[in-house]
Formats: structure tokens, C-alpha cells, sequence
């Protein structure tokens, strides 16, 4: 075989390649998947398991979802008219109606209270009057407005403090169920003058050197000042209700210059924020009665105009006869059947 045939035969025949094996990389773990679940389980979060930050206020607001341990009183009531119109006697009637065995406190400014009880109710031990002044020794004037203004706030807080106790476990005393202020007037006049004498630092030593016209013109009044007192009687008054004791205010009227619609010719002798803060206010009248032709027929009907009432709607503009005067016949005595029963 020559060479060239030799050499056609050998490209005829297959070269083999030598393979290159390629190292498999290990596959990553596959995740296993989970299904969702076709049902969901409830967690419950518990109440107890929150931790108020007010824990005090907490507190308040759980007791009240139940029955109150004190069942607040809804009458702060104004009692206003002239003298003689019978305020303190409807006052103290209702509650030797309403609460028989049971207290009243009296701040008397007036003596008001003071004379109704020893006319009315024989001196009853039910019925407690205390006089908020304190008599001067060596000034001019009769009292000492400063010392009978922290008279009266002591008055106020040993009721509080009465009342808080009538509802500790173990007290059997009689209980506390009506504060009475008369003459809210003169309180409203104290405050004026403590203002004029003590806080303005205008070196008057008494009420008359106070009330001084050249006094009067140099300095200005700051009126905050007897606000800010007479609101302590109101703040007091309000804690009352809220132990569940009635409250009820006596003022007099005196002439409104300003002519103001519905208070015929009149306005309320007191600061003027109390007939915003007080919730109900009955008016005492006297209807002197005519004949057909203008006579007199001797009677006098008094009667309580209601003319604020925050608590009953029903009661508002309405008037109910308490008392009625006869020349020549003995007097005749009705009471209020609102105050008797609770019902203003």
C-alpha cells in the first residue's frame, strides 16, 4: 500500500475527542412551602391586660359603670325675693318634709334662718345655724371682714368634711342632707370689702376707711379679686352636691338700672356668677289680691316664680302658691311640694 493510500485511509477513520466532564454545582435545598391556613385563630385581648397610664382616673371610670356608693344631689338652688317674701321658711319646710331625722347646716348672714327655726320648728336639733361673723374688739366698725370670711370657708369645709364621713363604714350619726346659705348678699358684700381692705394693699384699716371717696378714685378696683373669693363658696357648694347634699342660696333683690326684660325692675343681690352656676332659681313673690273694681280684698298670695330650672323642664315658668295672708283670718301655710318631694 503506498503511502498516499495510507494516508486516504487514515482521514477516513474517526478521531477520538477526549471529553471534558463539567462538575455538577450541589442544587440549594428548595424551601418548603407551606399552605396558608384556611382557618384563623382568634386572640382574645383581655381588658385586665391593659395598664392605664391614669390609673386614679382609671379607677373612676370603672366605679361609675355600676351603682354610685353616693347618690349626688341634684338641687343647687337659688331662693331670691324680697324681705319677708317667706324664703327661708320654704327652705327649711322642705327639709323637715323631705328629711325628717336627718341634718341641715345654715350659714345665716341674715339671721333668716336663725328666726324660722325659732318660730317654726320649736328649736329643732335637726336644723344647725351657724353665724358666719366675727365681731371686731378695737376697730370702729363691727366686724372683722377678713376672720369672718375665713369663718365662713371653715363653716364650708367642716360640712365637706361632714359629709365625706357620713359615708365611712361605721358612722351612725345623722346624716347631712341640707346646706342652706342666707343673705348671699352680704357674703357677696364681704368679699367686696375683704377686696378693698386686705388684697389691694391699700392700707385701710377698716371698712369705712375702705369705702373712702378719695380712696375709691386713686385706685382702681381689681374685681377678679372678689370674684375669685366669692367663687370659693360656689366650688365648696358644688363639692356638697356631689356627696349628696341639697344646696340652697337666699338673696335679696335690688333696683336693676339697667331695665333688663323679664326681671321687672329688678335684679339678684349677688355676684353675677351665680345665676350661671346655680342649676335651678325660684323666684318669691307677693300678689297683693283686687277686686273686680281695684279694691283691696285684704289677701296676699305669695307664690315662687320658677324662674330657672336646668333639672326639670317641667317646672320652667310655672308658679306655685306656698303661702297666703288674709286680713282679719289666721295665715295659711302650703309649703312647696317641689322642694318636699325632690321633684324640682
Amino acid at each position: 500500500m503506498s503511502g498516499w493510500e495510507a494516508l486516504a485511509l487514515g482521514n477516513e477513520k474517526t478521531v477520538s475527542t477526549p471529553k471534558v466532564v463539567e462538575e455538577k454545582k450541589p442544587e440549594p435545598p428548595k424551601e418548603e412551602v407551606k399552605e396558608a391556613p384556611t382557618t384563623f385563630e382568634e386572640t382574645t385581648i383581655s381588658s385586665s391586660d391593659f395598664v392605664s397610664k391614669y390609673p386614679s382616673i382609671e379607677e373612676e371610670m370603672v366605679a361609675q359603670g355600676g351603682q354610685p356608693e353616693i347618690q349626688p344631689s341634684h338641687i343647687f338652688c337659688g331662693v331670691v325675693g324680697h324681705e319677708g317674701t317667706g324664703k327661708s321658711g320654704i327652705v327649711l319646710d322642705a327639709h323637715m318634709n323631705r328629711y325628717p331625722d336627718d341634718l341641715m347646716i345654715a350659714i345665716d348672714f341674715d339671721n333668716g334662718a336663725l328666726a324660722c327655726k325659732q318660730a317654726h320648728y320649736n328649736s329643732s336639733p335637726n336644723i344647725r345655724v351657724f353665724s358666719p361673723w366675727v365681731m371686731q374688739t378695737e376697730d370702729r366698725t363691727a366686724y372683722n371682714y377678713l376672720l369672718s370670711y375665713q369663718r365662713t370657708m371653715d363653716l364650708c369645709k367642716y360640712a365637706v368634711e361632714y359629709a365625706e364621713r357620713q359615708w365611712e363604714e361605721g358612722f351612725d350619726g345623722q346624716k347631712l342632707k341640707t346646706f342652706l346659705v342666707t343673705g348671699v348678699d352680704q357674703f357677696d358684700s364681704m368679699c367686696i370689702d375683704c377686696m378693698k381692705i386686705y388684697d389691694l394693699d391699700m392700707k385701710a384699716t377698716d371698712a369705712i376707711e375702705a369705702s373712702h371717696s378719695k380712696l375709691n378714685s386713686e385706685i382702681g378696683w381689681n374685681w377678679n379679686i372678689r370674684a375669685t373669693r366669692f367663687k370659693q363658696l360656689t366650688a365648696m357648694c358644688q363639692k356638697l352636691n356631689r356627696l349628696g347634699v341639697d344646696v340652697y342660696w337666699e338673696t335679696h333683690l335690688k333696683e336693676d338700672k339697667e331695665g333688663k326684660v323679664g326681671f321687672d325692675g329688678w335684679k339678684f343681690a349677688w355676684h353675677g356668677s351665680a345665676t350661671k352656676d346655680l342649676f335651678q332659681i325660684l323666684w318669691c313673690k307677693a300678689k297683693v289680691m283686687r277686686q273686680s273694681d281695684g279694691s283691696l280684698t285684704g289677701e296676699t298670695r305669695y307664690h315662687v316664680d320658677f324662674f330657672k330650672q336646668k333639672t326639670n323642664s317641667n317646672l320652667m315658668g310655672q308658679e306655685r302658691t306656698y303661702f297666703v295672708t288674709k286680713k282679719g283670718e289666721p295665715a295659711e301655710w302650703f309649703g312647696l311640694a317641689e322642694l318636699r318631694d325632690g321633684m324640682l
